[in-house]
């Protein structure tokens, strides 16, 4: 392992991670070491944006208006593939 310098860490950040570390009852640098973990997606997860928890949210899809614009997606015309 090796040790790092960040600068210019806002003091609201710092602040943040003190009260955290205090909480979990760890030192800032674990605290800091997982944020950045999660941040590179390198804790075993994926990165993720937070929107999968919506997909599948629509058991009867999104209504009749919507698949009816959409049919025109779903065609394929073949003289774009010559």
């Amino acid at each position: 392992m090796i040790q790092v310098t960040i600068r210019r860490v806002e003091e609201s950040w710092v602040a943040q991670a003190k009260s955290e570390a205090k909480s979990r009852g760890v030192s800032m640098n674990q605290v800091l070491v997982d944020a950045l973990q999660r941040g590179l997606g390198m804790n075993g997860q994926p990165k993720t944006n937070g929107l999968e928890r919506f997909s599948g949210t629509c058991p009867d899809g999104f209504g009749p208006e919507f698949e009816e614009a959409m049919k025109d997606c779903s065609r394929i015309d073949p003289r774009d593939w010559e």
